[in-house]
């Protein structure tokens, strides 16, 4: 009976199988968490570039007047209002981080809020309807949210003059920039110009 327990090694051989099992689930499940734990980092990652993408291509205005203010016996075009809409689907946007650029065909001014020709200035950004407008910026929150820029072109080392080309971009920090071109006319008979 003794010689045969000492042979009997199956007991062993069970343990050893055991000891392999559990070293394999722990194996397992460590690569397992670590999988999850990756998959969660890249689908948040996709998520967010996916809402980047997005806002991307929404975000931006639709541009739905220009008017000019002419000096009629200069012949000269002095300021330009040009009235802004978000375009569809468009988030939230702060103004203060919008950059506007006007090109004559001979010099670019540039308008933002940190530079030598500051946009936000009193005046010349104005909530027109529904917009935020706080004393220092306009945030443009809603659909039906529309504002008037007034751009002072006296600031233009020369004069915008009778049928000469303006083109005007405006940025946001993120998204689509908004481009608004238009030939002055060939002669300034009123104060008040439609521009496009």
């Amino acid at each position: 009976m003794m010689m045969k327990r000492k042979l009997d090694k199956r007991a062993e051989m069970g343990v050893g199988t055991m000891i392999i099992f559990i070293a394999m689930v722990l194996v397992a499940a460590v690569a397992a968490s670590v999988l999850i734990s990756t998959a969660n980092d890249v689908r948040e990652q996709a998520q967010d570039t996916g809402s980047q993408a997005i806002d991307n291509v929404a975000t931006g205005f639709i541009c739905y007047d220009v008017v000019g203010t002419a000096s009629v016996t200069d012949g000269t075009l002095t300021s330009v209002d040009v009235y802004l809409r978000l375009q569809s689907g468009s988030p939230s946007i702060n103004m203060e981080n919008v950059l506007i650029s006007v090109n004559d065909g001979n010099q670019n001014l540039l308008y933002n809020n940190t530079g030598t020709s500051p946009l936000y200035t009193a005046g010349q950004v104005v909530a027109v309807s529904g917009a935020d407008w706080t004393a220092d910026a306009v945030k443009m929150v809603g659909q039906g949210d529309m504002i008037k820029i007034s751009i002072d072109l006296n600031e233009l080392t020369n004069d915008v003059e009778n049928s000469q080309y303006v083109q005007i971009t405006i940025t946001p920090a993120y998204g689509q920039a908004t481009l608004v071109t238009f030939y002055t006319p060939e002669v300034f008979t009123t104060a008040m110009v439609d521009l496009a």
